[in-house]
């Protein structure tokens, strides 16, 4: 029949039609509310997907502990270097960005490199990863024992001074004969100035005087050492970083890639990036000497750090920090090595599909075809 053939070609061609386009709906806020459940549903299965891929899950916490060291790193290293080895701020500002920027930049190149030049896969990424973390895990105990071996005391009240009077929360250092920081004049019990030097002061010896500034008793060997041990840790703390991100876009399927790296970069945010600071400042101002003042019931900045115990505590805990990485590199190499083992490994991966979850499009389109059986899709 003329009719009937002329129907049914209007029907397929409004089934291709209905390939590639949503159909329309009576209501919109109906096509609307189904899309929208449709990309949450998928988000929500992207999300469970990625956290049940145990390599996945296992180099992003690893990615978000390192991640810690390198923040607080950043954050305070400028601040450990000023009050270890007794350098100014300037300096210590100018030495610091002169050894870790140029050895991040070399590590990360270095890391792509050998990734390219050997081809490597997620086995061995995983063990060049483990190399590296276990240099710079030496070289973080090796910071550990270096420090400027400083004879200075640093005096705040004594009996001699007490009469003066003298605030707690002004720090004018004055040195004296190279051995004795005070916090200021006052706490010397200097009367008289004269240009930069103090004198007159009832807790030094008769005629004795103290000079602007405190005492400087700059190690050069020790610091040396120390930025020489710093730049290899960096370095080598870069060199993962090109390996841990090939680690993650080859575990996981390649249209969840994209947001893989989103959704580990959001958890090293929360895990890593937002209380690092916070906990190695607390950390640091523990071993704070003398506070500021900036209002009457509130302290201001640190004026002096304990630089003896202050690399006990600081590196210390990115020990700890290591360590706990270095622990989780172990767990993902073993859970690899077993995964190679499993026979036919090497095909399943090329060979084997993933059933994903339908569309919103997919499923009213087999709703309409169900209505319509003259409807039908080209498969």
């Amino acid at each position: 029949d003329k009719s009937q053939s002329t129907e049914s070609v209007c029907a397929l061609g409004q089934a291709a039609t209905r390939r590639h386009t949503l159909p329309k709906l009576s209501h919109p806020t109906q096509c609307k509310g189904l899309c929208q459940l449709s990309k949450l549903r998928d988000i929500l299965t992207s999300i469970v997907d990625l956290l049940m891929n145990f390599t996945y899950l296992l180099i992003v916490l690893i990615n978000s502990v390192e991640s810690i060291l390198v923040v607080s790193f950043t954050t305070f290293m400028v601040k450990y270097i000023e009050s270890v080895f007794n350098l100014s701020s300037s300096l210590s500002s100018t030495l610091t960005g002169s050894i870790v920027v140029p050895a991040a930049v070399f590590g990360t190149f270095t890391g792509g490199y050998l990734v390219r030049r050997f081809h490597m896969g997620i086995l061995q990424c995983i063990k060049m990863i483990l190399t590296a973390c276990t240099i710079s895990w030496l070289g973080l105990i090796a910071l550990l024992f270096l420090k400027c071996q400083s004879t200075t005391i640093y005096q705040g009240d004594t009996t001699c001074s007490k009469l003066c009077h003298c605030s707690p929360h002004v720090y004018e250092p004055v040195c004296y004969q190279e051995q004795v920081t005070y916090l200021s004049p006052c706490h010397a019990g200097c009367t008289n100035i004269n240009g930069a030097d103090y004198s007159n002061c009832t807790c030094l010896a008769k005629n004795q005087s103290v000079r602007s500034g405190s005492c400087q008793n700059a190690c050069f060997t020790e610091t040396f050492i120390f930025l020489s041990i710093l730049f290899l840790v960096t370095f080598f703390q870069t060199l993962m970083a090109t390996p841990q991100l090939m680690i993650i876009l080859r575990s996981v399927q390649h249209e969840l890639q994209s947001f893989g790296l989103g959704l580990e970069n959001c958890i090293m945010k929360v895990l890593a990036q937002i209380p690092a600071p916070i906990l190695f400042g607390i950390i640091i101002d523990n071993q704070c000497l003398f506070w500021s003042q900036a209002t009457c019931d509130r302290r201001g900045s640190c004026f002096l750090y304990n630089g003896d115990r202050l690399p006990f505590t600081l590196f210390g805990t990115a020990i700890i920090i290591k360590g706990i990485s270095f622990c989780l590199l172990i767990v993902l190499l073993i859970v690899t090595i077993r995964q190679h083992r499993m026979p036919n490994h090497g095909s399943s991966s090329c060979t084997t599909t993933t059933a994903l979850p339908l569309s919103a499009s997919t499923q009213i389109e087999q709703h309409l075809e169900q209505e319509n059986p003259l409807i039908t899709t080209p498969s």
